[in-house]
């Protein structure tokens, strides 16, 4: 019995694909052609543990130069997997921009100043290689989640401080900046969190302290928690860079996100605004901590609208 069903349906779908085949189907050369290429290096470190820094391009394929965005991974600074961002990569390449997303050393390799190094180092290997890869090295952006959005708004905000390693002749200013659920003032990140996450990030074994402080003798490092080094906790907030030269600012958080303080993004936007930089701040309605809302249609919108309107 088994055996006349199936032949009774594969009978059936054979009928079915031939009638098919009398249907016309209405093709157009409009799809975009994105081009993509893979680990790139852009930079490389020999001292102890030995690193080379990976970036992938995807990129409109028409033979014209293109504003570029560097995407930065979230990954609380402990893993920074660039293929995160491959699905909006792939749509804002076919939407007109070269999208980049790029490592960075992560906790335990480097210290907050050498991780913001290695963001502002893949700006630099981009503008110094526009010509080969079809950007446009005058219109860069960077963009980040989590962790990574600190890094952007950090390069966003520093100017000249933390540039190091090669490609030195190139700025690594950009145009644009899109925060994507990124902490601020790491010694408030957990304002908004339970009493529990406090202990456990203001600890001197929290992300965030061990981030900017390091492990207490590892590699020459103090450690200690944020709150307790007000030196380094300066020295790592983005707040106390802008300037009348900070770039515009697009900002989202979820006000449903248990692992960064909503708060941390509107300290952010408020004081962009109070120094009269262009600043947008998109709350997500039950938004928790997860990137995954940059891919929906809603969102998606207003970062092409923020990238036309200030890159193109």
């Amino acid at each position: 019995m088994k055996k006349v069903i199936v032949l009774f349906l594969l009978l059936t779908l054979n009928a079915a694909c031939c009638m098919a085949a009398n249907i016309d189907v209405e093709i157009s050369d409009n799809e975009p052609a994105v081009s993509i290429h893979k680990d790139i290096v852009f930079a490389k470190y020999d001292a102890w543990p030995q690193t080379e820094l990976k970036m992938d391009i995807f990129s409109p394929d028409d033979g014209k130069k293109h504003p570029a965005v560097i995407m930065f991974p979230g990954g609380a600074w402990i893993a920074a997997p660039k293929s995160a961002w491959n699905r909006l990569a792939m749509k804002l390449a076919e939407n007109g921009f070269a999208a980049v997303p790029a490592e960075y050393r992560v906790i335990g390799a480097a210290d907050y100043t050498e991780i913001i190094g290695d963001a502002k180092a893949a700006v630099r290997y981009l503008r110094a290689h526009a010509d080969e890869f079809g950007i446009d090295g005058s219109k860069i952006a960077v963009m980040g989640s989590s962790a990574g959005g600190y890094l952007a708004v950090m390069v966003g905000v520093t100017g000249g401080k933390f540039n190091f390693g090669d490609n030195l002749d190139q700025s690594s200013a950009v145009q644009a900046v899109i925060d994507c659920l990124g902490p601020t003032d790491l010694t408030r990140i957990a304002d908004d969190l339970t009493d529990e996450k406090k202990q456990m990030y203001y600890s001197p074994a929290g992300f965030p302290s061990v981030f900017v402080n390091g492990v207490a003798g590892y590699k020459g490092r103090k450690g200690g928690s944020i709150l307790d080094t007000p030196e380094t906790a300066r020295d790592s907030n983005p707040l106390n860079y802008i300037s009348d030269k900070t770039p515009p600012f697009l900002i989202f958080h979820g006000d449903a996100d248990k692992t960064v303080s909503l708060s941390q993004s509107r300290i952010l936007h408020e004081a962009l605004t109070a120094h009269n930089i262009d600043s947008t701040f998109y709350i997500i309605n039950g938004g928790e901590h997860d990137a995954v809302y940059f891919h929906q249609p809603s969102v998606l919108k207003i970062i092409l609208d923020f990238l036309n309107r200030t890159l193109k």
